[in-house]
């Protein structure tokens, strides 16, 4: 159950340039970068996020971390809770998410469904045989097949090398682009 006792899914809003922005950071300071704004799309905060909670959501909450993206104004600090600044811009208010779910829950009440897209066949789903399994929602790119199974060897996945998991799973994903 999502908010407010509603069935309900938050996104996080990534340009194209993204990644080039995160060029110099660490590693350390681009993950926790995107857990705090998923975090705060996840939880309605409108990119404020307090400072107590942080262990609650993030992977890697270094101070080095922190002050990493507080040095180079991603983050700002305001007291008992640090601001994104970085990328705030494309993310949806609280406002503005709560507005649409209502509308959503009101066109199910009237019986009104949002219209079926027909998926673009790949050209080439020898990789990929799983696509009944596949709900539309875009997630569809590196991540999806090893998410919490096992890594494409047949090995059981685990939490010692996550960047080698997402890498297996980015080249697979590049593959398979036209």
């Amino acid at each position: 159950m999502g908010w407010a006792g509603e069935c309900g899914m938050t996104w996080t809003k990534l340009s194209d340039d993204f990644t080039d922005d995160c060029w110099e950071l660490s590693h350390g300071a681009h993950r926790l970068h995107i857990d705090a704004l998923v975090w705060s799309n996840r939880k309605l905060l409108d990119c404020r996020i307090s400072k107590k909670d942080m262990e609650r959501w993030a992977k890697c909450p270094a101070p080095e971390f922190i002050s990493e993206l507080l040095d180079c104004g991603w983050w700002e600090d305001d007291g008992d809770a640090y601001l994104i600044i970085h990328h705030s811009r494309y993310q949806r208010t609280r406002e503005q998410v709560l507005r649409q779910q209502s509308a959503n829950r009101n066109n199910r009440a009237q019986g009104k469904t949002r219209p079926v897209r027909e998926r673009a066949q790949r050209v080439d789903d020898s990789y990929d045989d799983s696509s009944d399994e596949m709900d539309g929602t875009g997630r569809d790119g590196p991540g999806l097949r090893n998410r919490g199974t096992s890594l494409r060897n047949g090995q059981p996945k685990t939490d010692a090398d996550p960047d080698a998991d997402y890498a297996a799973d980015y080249r697979d994903w590049c593959e398979q682009q036209p």
